[in-house]
């Protein structure tokens, strides 16, 4: 049969072990010894209270039972399951994992090595605890005020039951251990024997790579084929028991995820997942026929990060009703079927490399850079021109980036977005991207995961998103939707619903349709959309303006393009780590989202002089207070990410969570352990932004020099905007303390529950009001029935048999006809009244009143805390700046060598840019290098060496040309960041954008080569540079023929002269220095080396061997050579071959000279140059 390789879940019973079922007995065998070793867990009570002991079973006759156990089909024994309430209940034993502060003597027994996580039961074990009725709840559980680790029933948002399920305290049974498994054990083990290349889900015909369907019959290798979804047969499906048509339904439906389909306690995976999960997480497959393996609820947060990371895409599907919810559906509905005799299980989340919040059950993160998912739409303008339309977000974070602009044929702006906001995700539209687009996608995104989104229905139109959003609740105010400012900026204004795009925001529009859809899939659309942050995205070449001869005040960034963060090393190296890069040289953040201030920064330095100096300043005060410094960074070192941990605690607010949403409905049986970790966040955040006001204190507090305006950015972000001197830094102590004092932490983290003080929730106040006046009125009753008995009359029973009166049996003749006798004991006897059962009925009203109060008191709590979100963001970015600030100026304190503040002169039109570099040190060295320092001026017109704008760098090979263009450039960077730099001076006007071509290139991927690569860096460089802008030309002309490549490089330098832009231009091409060696705007430099030669004899001088001394010392005019050869020996060329190229050298170069002179001696008109050139030849 098809089915008979599929997972079970559930037959046609009312019951179905899902909910709380037996775990499996967990066994480890070895085939080759034949032993097994079944560890078992004793309750408590049959030790008389010892410890639990271990029974490890060695002997035969468990082999012979092992040998002889047969493996039945899940599917039978999912079908004892829908007979079990005819079957006789057998007592069963489920062993589960230790929690993490158990130990457990199987250790001794196994290899600690291994993580312990699998769920690997033995075939009977498997057969009995799927056939196995499940524990249900029992009717007299409350929720209840008390801690209880029993199982009670909690209701959940939108009148739905929850079930949490917690440890017995009563009884040590219930604990659990995980053993380990044997390396040796494992390779046994694995797999039971069973063929993995011949898993049964692989002879389903409709599972075979050839007849392979999308939901709509549609093949791969038609163009609208969904890879998201799987053609199941009907016919198929009709075959299968509840739970496993359950599982196919689901997978139908993604199956481009792996599914943690929850099964009781453990998220278990079947088929095709179960190969991938057991192969990429290490795990046991557990005994049977098909592919089956799981793992505890306890330890999903590890092993889906580990499958997200690897780039899979993982489907978290909870239990969502319990067996009594089940049989109570069944019974609403006038006609059923054994499928609807399942418990109903949803997808809670859907989580992929762009889609991770690192929730609750998802865990933390250490990683404090951004994960983007980014979409992007295009129409082709022209050939060489296309509008793109993006939007991009960290969903950790939730503020959106929308943004439209033009590009040319390189992808320049695309690029430059994908370097500043790295994506981990991209989605676009199926085939309707250009192949260059493509190509930057393939290439610069090789890591990342793609998503090819269907036209309409996946990546929708702008029509259809702006419906959408008006239509859902993301925006609404009182029934009215209310869109945020920033994305009404993208909204038509002929429209008063606003369901149509401006023109020129169209396919921006889309894009966040794009994206819309795919957080809809994954769960998550409300959580992030209502927060209602949009920002709009500009590309930086857009927002820049050329620099006038005033400082302009408004907030301009100088340009760094992709390929210029590349080639100087700013955010990663050419193997594409962070070492020896300017991010790793100046990040001494101390926390994760200082650390992400940093990264945009160093993406996005100032332009504007005021701004930067004031930078400038507030560095150099923090660098005189070394012991306040250290202070505080300490104390920033403490605080956790408040801004993903706010995110965190409004995805679990009334604010940020669908009345509707699965999640509300989903049963854990870690509930408890959730409820505490979601406090412990609440208070953590707490402390965390009261630490942050003590911080801000301290620094208002401190005697930090304030000559000028040299501390005034600094009193901006530590004052409050009360202060004698105002600042932004928000006040925070009145927010904070209504919150701590609302109610009790320690018993909020003992519990998992807020149990506020009076006067912070009116609803609990009122409930609690109620609860007091009943109270009262049952004590005026009380001493009504003492006066009326003539004797102390008290109050007996509990829960729905409280307020009974115990009367003495001598005065109980008094009890008339509204006494109604409920039970006695020897001399007392008890009565209800139809007042009592008033009152009674009153209590539980009230009481249950308050229990639905303090169920939903968290998440009212949590969104109060997130309405305050402009306060809190404000101390936050606060708190980031500075961390930054602190940064900076460890780094300045740090290094060992001499450092400077960059002075800057404002550009003046008609005057050549300047950049006066005195004794400036490549700044990224790694750690114990040391470079020589040196001088680099450009466009000083008061010194006759170096007045021109572009500088011919010759030098010999690894003599230190390219580390001398990247030392200007990053040094550039950090001074328009605000940072002191490694030198002893430095005067520059400001640089609008910093363009580079350095290194040499191919991209194989994208069928490009070298001098293709280099042309098109150069091609941006001519189009788009001003005569405010920094270029570093490394050798350009390489890839082609020498005739070529001169040719080239001539010509641009020639376009470059005539932009006067502060150029660096280095070439072996010695033709190139002879044409322009007499231009006066082109200044010639070299670096410079000592070259000693090996002379045999006056025969041999032809084939001498030169050793080549680098000095690494920029000096004025031009090297006479490029010593490639001594590159050779170094190289460790055979000599005989350095001696033939030498040759062949001194007869180029002798022929070259010639051409020269000829050239000379035909076109001069000075008699004294033609005679030179006579002598010459």
């Amino acid at each position: 049969s098809p089915s008979s390789g599929a997972p079970k879940t559930s037959g046609s019973s009312t019951h179905e072990s899902a909910v709380t079922p037996k775990t499996p007995k967990r066994q480890l065998s070895n085939t080759n010894k034949g032993n097994s070793v079944t560890p078992k867990r004793t309750p408590k009570s049959a030790v008389n209270g010892s410890s639990a002991k271990k029974t490890i079973s060695n002997n035969s006759s468990t082999k012979k039972t092992t040998e002889k156990r047969k493996s039945r089909p899940l599917e039978e024994s999912m079908e004892e399951n829908e007979e079990n309430e005819e079957l006789p209940k057998k007592k069963r034993i489920r062993i589960l994992p230790l929690s993490e502060d158990e130990t457990d003597d199987l250790d001794k027994f196994v290899d600690e090595e291994d993580s312990g996580d699998e769920y690997v039961p033995d075939k009977k074990s498997l057969d009995e605890s799927e056939s196995e009725e499940s524990p249900e709840p029992s009717d007299n559980d409350s929720f209840i005020d008390d801690e209880s680790d029993e199982e009670s029933p909690v209701k959940t948002k939108g009148g739905k039951n929850k079930t949490s399920v917690g440890k017995s305290k009563s009884s040590k049974s219930n604990k659990s251990y995980t053993p380990a498994v044997d390396k040796s054990i494992k390779e046994v083990t694995k797999g039971n024997g069973v063929d993995h290349d011949n898993w049964p889900h692989l002879k389903l015909e409709f599972l075979k790579p050839e007849k392979i369907r999308d939901a709509n019959k549609k093949s791969p290798s038609d163009p609208n084929y969904n890879p998201r979804t799987l053609y199941v047969p009907e016919d198929f499906k009709l075959t299968l028991t509840p739970g496993v048509r359950q599982w196919w339904e689901l997978k139908a439906q993604h199956f481009d995820c792996i599914l943690f389909f929850k099964v009781g306690k453990f998220y278990e995976m079947y088929h095709m997942d179960a190969v991938t999960t057991a192969k990429e997480l290490n795990l046991l497959y557990m005994k049977g026929d098909f592919a089956h393996v799981g793992f505890p609820e306890t330890a999903y947060g590890r092993f889906s990060a580990t499958l997200v990371e690897k780039g899979y895409t993982v489907a978290r599907i909870e239990q969502t009703e319990t067996p009594d919810m089940m049989t109570e559906r069944c019974r609403r509905l006038k006609k059923t079927t054994k499928f609807d005799k399942v418990v109903r299980r949803e997808i809670c989340r859907i989580t992929t490399k762009g889609t991770r919040t690192f929730g609750i059950i998802d865990g933390e993160t250490n990683d404090a850079e951004n994960s983007f998912l980014i979409a992007i739409s295009e129409k082709e303008m022209s050939s060489s021109t296309s509008l793109y339309g993006v939007c991009f977000i960290d969903t950790s974070i939730g503020l959106f980036h929308l943004g439209q602009f033009e590009d040319d044929c390189h992808c320049s702006r695309l690029r430059t977005l994908c370097a500043h906001y790295p994506p981990v995700q991209v989605l676009f539209e199926r085939n309707k991207l250009t192949v260059r687009t493509k190509k930057v996608i393939d290439t610069m995104l090789s890591s990342a995961v793609k998503d090819a989104l269907i036209p309409d229905t996946e990546f929708w139109s702008s029509s259809k998103t702006l419906i959408t959003l008006a239509e859902g609740d993301y925006f609404k105010n009182n029934d009215n939707v209310v869109y945020p400012e920033n994305l009404k900026t993208f909204l038509g204004s002929d429209s008063d619903i606003q369901l149509n795009a401006n023109d020129e925001c169209e396919f921006g529009i889309r894009s966040l349709g794009a994206v819309i859809w795919y957080l809809k899939r994954c769960k998550m659309d409300f959580q992030l959309l209502s927060r209602g942050r949009f920002d709009i995205y500009k590309p930086v070449d857009i927002e820049s303006v050329e620099l006038s001869n005033q400082d302009n005040i408004n907030s301009k960034h100088m340009i760094l393009d992709a390929i210029t963060l590349k080639n100087l090393h700013i955010l990663e190296n050419s193997a594409g780590s962070y070492t020896g890069t300017l991010l790793n040289k100046l990040n001494h953040c101390s926390t994760p989202f200082g650390k992400r201030l940093l990264h945009q920064w160093l993406c996005n330095p100032l332009t504007t002089i005021s701004s930067i100096e004031a930078r400038q300043n507030a560095i150099s005060s923090l660098i005189v207070i070394p012991d306040l410094m250290h202070e505080i960074r300490s104390e920033l070192a403490s605080l956790p990410d408040l801004e993903r941990l706010f995110s965190r605690i409004y995805s679990q607010s009334s604010n940020g969570v669908e009345s509707d949403h699965a999640e509300t409905r989903a049963i854990y049986f870690e509930e408890k352990t959730y409820s505490k970790r979601k406090i412990i966040d609440f208070i953590s955040i707490l402390k965390g932004f009261r630490t942050s006001v003590h911080i801000m204190e301290k620094f208002q507090k401190a005697d930090i020099k304030k000559e000028s305006s040299e501390s005034n950015l600094l009193t901006a972000i530590c004052n409050y905007p009360n202060s004698p001197t105002p600042g932004v830094f928000p006040y925070l102590t009145d927010l904070l303390d209504n919150f701590e004092n609302s109610f009790d932490h320690d018993e909020a983290m003992k519990h998992g529950r807020i149990f506020p003080e009076p006067g912070m929730d009116d609803q609990y106040d009122r409930v609690l009001e109620k609860i007091k006046e009943v109270d009262v009125e049952l004590k005026s009753y009380l001493k009504e029935q003492c006066k009326h008995f003539g004797c102390n009359v008290t109050y007996f029973g509990s829960d729905k048999k409280r307020y009974q009166l115990e009367v003495p049996d001598a005065a109980s003749k008094r009890a008339g006809d509204g006494y109604e006798l409920q039970n006695q004991r020897k001399g007392f006897k008890r009565f209800t009244t139809h007042r009592t059962k008033e009152l009674l009925e009153k209590m539980t009203c009230y009481e249950q009143e308050k229990i639905d109060v303090l169920k939903d008191l968290r998440e009212r709590v949590f969104s109060r805390f997130c309405d305050k979100f402009e306060e809190w963001n404000n101390a936050i970015q606060c708190l980031a700046t500075l961390d930054v600030f602190m940064s900076l100026a460890e780094y300045c304190r740090c290094e060992e060598e001499v450092m400077c503040i960059p002075k800057f002169i404002p550009a003046i039109v008609g005057k050549k840019p300047l950049v006066e570099l005195i004794e400036g040190r490549y700044p990224c060295g790694s750690g114990g290098e040391s470079f020589i320092p040196n001088d680099t001026i450009i466009g000083k017109e008061e010194d006759g060496t170096w007045n021109s704008s572009l500088i011919l760098v010759t030098g010999p090979n690894m003599g230190g040309k390219s580390t001398l263009m990247r030392q200007l450039g990053i040094i550039s960077v950090m001074a328009h960041m605000g940072c002191h730099v490694p030198a002893k001076s430095l005067v520059l006007n400001p640089v609008d954008r910093i363009f580079t071509r350095i290194g040499a290139n191919d991209n194989i991927i994208a069928g490009e080569s070298t001098f293709f690569v280099e042309l098109c860096e150069t091609s941006a460089i001519l189009h788009h540079a001003s005569r405010f802008s920094l270029v570093l030309v490394d050798e350009l002309g390489r890839g082609t023929s020498t005739y070529d490549g001169t040719a080239i490089a001539s010509a641009v330098v020639t376009e470059l002269v005539k932009k006067q832009c502060r150029t660096l231009f280095s070439t072996h091409y010695h033709s190139l220095v002879e044409d322009f060696k007499v231009n006066p705007l082109v200044a010639l430099g070299h670096m410079a080396c000592m070259v000693e030669n090996d002379e045999t004899n006056e025969m041999d001088a032809e084939q001498t061997q030169e050793t080549i001394t680098f000095l690494y010392k920029f000096a004025n005019g031009a090297c006479p050579k490029s010593y490639g050869f001594n590159a050779a020996r170094l190289a460790g060329m055979p000599a005989d071959i350095i001696k033939t190229g030498l040759r062949r050298s001194k007869e180029f170069e002798t022929a070259a000279k010639r051409r020269i002179l000829f050239k000379t001696l035909f076109s001069s008109n000075d008699i004294s140059v033609v005679k030179t050139a006579i002598l010459a030849l």
